[in-house]
C-alpha cells in the first residue's frame, strides 16, 4: 500500500517585488484582481541584483547589501501560479525575510535568478524608465506578451 500524498495548503503571504512587478498596473493585470492592489514599501537585506538584459535578477549578497522594492500579499494559489508563469524559468521562488515599513519583519517569498550567471551584467533598474518604455504594452517582459 502506498503512503498517502501530503497536501500542502496554500497560505496568503507577502511577496517581495524589485523589478517590473513594482508597477501596480502590471501586477494587477498579471494577478487579474478586480480590486486595487495594496503594495507596501519593503526591502530585503543580504541580497543584491544584477541585470538580465533590461530586467533585474536577484542574487545572494552580503549582509551589507539591501534591495529596495515593494511587497504585496498574494492571496491564492492561482495568483502564485500566474506570477511563476510571468517570471519564466529564468527565476525561481525563494523563501525570504521581508522588511516592511516601520521595521516589521515578515516571512515571505521573492523571485531569484535561476539562470546562468554569465548572462548577468552590472546595472540599475529604474522603475520610472521601465513604465515609460511600456506605455504601449504594459507588462511586456522577457520577450513574452502578457
Amino acid at each position: 500500500m502506498n503512503p498517502p500524498e501530503q497536501i500542502t495548503a496554500f497560505k496568503e503571504e507577502y511577496y517581495f517585488f524589485y523589478g517590473s512587478l513594482q508597477d501596480t498596473s502590471c501586477l494587477a493585470k498579471i494577478l487579474k484582481r478586480p480590486h486595487r492592489l495594496e503594495l507596501r514599501p519593503a526591502r530585503l537585506v543580504g541580497w543584491t541584483y544584477k541585470m538580465w538584459g533590461d530586467y533585474p535578477a536577484l542574487i545572494s549578497g552580503s549582509q551589507g547589501n539591501t534591495v529596495h522594492g515593494m511587497a504585496c500579499e498574494i492571496q491564492t494559489i492561482t495568483e502564485r501560479d500566474r506570477l511563476i508563469q510571468y517570471e519564466t524559468t529564468a527565476y525561481k521562488l525563494q523563501d525570504c525575510w521581508i522588511q516592511l515599513d516601520r521595521g516589521l519583519l515578515v516571512r515571505g517569498k521573492t523571485f531569484v535568478w535561476d539562470g546562468d550567471s554569465e548572462a548577468l551584467h552590472d546595472g540599475i533598474f529604474d522603475l520610472k524608465d521601465w513604465i515609460l518604455s511600456q506605455r504601449d504594452g504594459r507588462c511586456v517582459e522577457k520577450g513574452i506578451q502578457r
